[in-house]
């Protein structure tokens, strides 16, 4: 008998042991394809893949309100297909927020964001101001009964018609009252970087590679460093 019970539990443990095998087996494949159970579905579906590239910096990373690290480069890996909403965010800067529509195997990509002070750093110009060559950097864009486009293609349509609106990297800088705002397409970010004391076109200088803005207000030509939050600023 007990023989015969040794034999028995021998062979449940090999079964069991087979069985293990074969279901981690099978989640490695599972896993090595990019696949995962949707519970809504009833079946395995590909993944979705947000990537945030850039250089290595301290930010907070989350998706869809839900603090994920403090840095990127980062990856958000197995996910399922749908939308999301990614926000970064810093102390002293503007969040930056994309949202995705996935389908399946799909990535999302936020490639080398750049976050604007919430209050932009601004001096006094020592010299004053020399325009720059506007035309250069505005090239493809039109504004018409306050929609814009840019090389054809629809960006956003102003409740207000701006005075002047110009490119500046992946963002379009434009004045309107007596504002100058920053509009970003994805996520329709719309930041107000300087307000000055009159509501004419204001001189400007844009300086895209150093992410700075000369402006003359009055009598007066600033600097705006709009990627240098202002220490003193509340």
């Amino acid at each position: 008998m007990a023989v015969r019970r040794k034999k028995l539990l021998t062979a449940l443990a090999g079964t069991t042991a087979v069985i293990a095998f074969l279901v981690i087996s099978a989640a490695s494949v599972v896993w090595a394809n990019g696949l995962r159970y949707n519970s809504s579905t009833g079946s395995f579906e590909q993944t979705v893949l947000i990537a945030i590239d850039g250089s290595p910096e301290f930010m907070d990373v989350l998706l869809d309100g839900k603090k994920l690290t403090n840095h990127i480069p980062y990856r958000i890996r197995n996910l399922l297909p749908g939308h999301y909403t990614v926000e970064l965010a810093k102390p002293g800067f503007q969040s930056w927020k994309e949202s995705f529509w996935l389908s399946k195997g799909q990535v999302g990509l936020i490639d080398d964001p750049t976050l604007i002070a919430i209050h932009p750093l601004t001096t006094t110009a020592d010299s004053p101001l020399i325009t720059s060559d506007l035309t250069r950097l505005d090239f493809g864009l039109q504004l018409t009964s306050g929609e814009l486009t840019d090389g054809g293609e629809m960006v956003t349509r102003f409740g207000q018609d701006p005075v002047q609106i110009h490119r500046l990297n992946e963002f379009y800088l434009y004045q309107v009252g007596n504002e100058l705002r920053l509009f970003l397409v994805k996520g329709s970010q719309d930041y107000l970087i300087y307000r000055s004391q009159a509501t004419e076109r204001l001189p400007l200088a844009l300086y895209p590679s150093t992410w700075q803005i000369a402006v003359t207000d009055g009598l007066t030509t600033k600097l705006i460093n709009l990627t240098i939050p202002d220490s003193t600023a509340q």
